[in-house]
């Protein structure tokens, strides 16, 4: 035996004891759960699941348990480390519905707007702000008795500034 393994030994069941210490050939689920650092009742799902070996008599033998258990837990690793992207996905997926919660409270609390309701709100300002704008020559020509030709030209005037103002949109 080597050094490091009686040194393990002796750690686990006492200096006194090591030095005639042999590894039983089969163990009971409570004392593999404890070579394992288990509960006796994970060592019975693992035995089920068939992920550890075990006897008819329900025991487990030790070297070939402790081996299949070492498999089991770099085979649960070497998935954690696949699994990445999927993970990144399911923090992308989580961001993104924590963004959509917080814009329905954003509109339940009334922080928000309708963008169709606020357009056609402007598209009805706009219009009757284009109606007043334009009804602006004849009022100063009947005001300040404007002819015909002068009327005209402030109607050209303002209908220029409209276009241009409609060109920079």
């Amino acid at each position: 035996m080597s050094t490091d393994t009686r040194d393990n030994i002796a750690e686990l069941i006492g200096e006194e004891w090591a030095d005639d210490f042999t590894a039983p050939d089969t163990v009971t689920a409570a004392e593999l759960a404890a070579w394992l650092g288990l509960t006796a009742n994970r060592v019975h799902a693992l035995g089920r699941d068939g992920v550890l070996p075990r006897t008819p008599e329900k025991t487990y033998p030790l070297r070939a348990s402790v081996a299949a258990y070492c498999d089991h837990a770099r085979q649960l690793a070497k998935g954690k480390a696949a699994d990445k992207a999927l993970a990144e996905e399911k923090i992308r997926l989580a961001r993104e519905q924590a963004d959509k919660i917080a814009l329905q409270n954003a509109a339940a609390r009334g922080e928000l707007l309708d963008s169709r309701q606020v357009a056609n709100e402007w598209r009805a300002i706009v219009t009757d702000l284009r109606a007043a704008v334009l009804a602006v020559p004849s009022r100063v020509a009947s005001r300040l008795a404007l002819d015909r030709k002068e009327t005209a030209a402030l109607d050209a005037e303002i209908r220029d500034a409209m276009e241009a103002i409609a060109d920079d949109r």
